[in-house]
């Protein structure tokens, strides 16, 4: 077979898959089923075919977009757990959130220091265990506590957690 031959087969194959992927929403497995090749060839030609790629990048997009028309449709409706799946996703800056996320400057995060404030050897001993269970050095909690470790133990009492100064 000659190489013009090969590419005619290609693309041919190619465009076989693209047409499986439009009807399978860009499911790979799906596809592989539906073009009669199997899924390691689909996968490849994603990988190797930019045209193939492109078809699963449209399709899940518009998986997307019917899935959000779907549930604008149930807000519409008045369905509850909609409307609140909608705000809590979408209105996180009107306050429609279970958490909150504490940030530095800049999105950046806020550097922790901690310190020992109360001194009783048992949960010294009890933090130092924790840490090495943790993976952590105990060494870095020092004799006063301060060390970037210590702030990840769970022995509230005994450890404050004071905002470093990002100067």
């Amino acid at each position: 077979m000659t190489t013009k031959a090969i590419s005619k087969k290609r693309e041919n194959t190619a465009q076989k898959i693209i047409q499986a992927i439009k009807e399978s929403q860009g499911l790979l497995t799906v596809a592989a089923q539906k073009s009669g090749y199997n899924y390691v060839t689909v996968w490849k030609y994603t990988r190797d075919f930019p045209s193939v790629r492109q078809a699963v990048e449209e399709a899940k997009e518009r998986m997307i977009d019917f899935a959000e028309s779907k549930l604008y449709q149930n807000i519409k409706d008045g369905d509850n757990t909609a409307i609140i799946f909608y705000l809590k996703t979408q209105a996180k800056h009107r306050g429609f959130i279970e958490r909150q996320e504490l940030t530095g400057m800049e999105g950046h995060p806020i550097k922790m220091e901690a310190k020992i404030v109360h001194f009783d050897t048992r949960e010294v001993a009890r933090a130092v265990i924790e840490a090495i269970q943790l993976g952590l050095n105990p060494e870095l909690l020092g004799s006063d506590g301060h060390g970037e470790d210590a702030a990840l133990l769970s022995s509230p009492t005994d450890i404050q957690a004071a905002p470093v100064s990002e100067s």
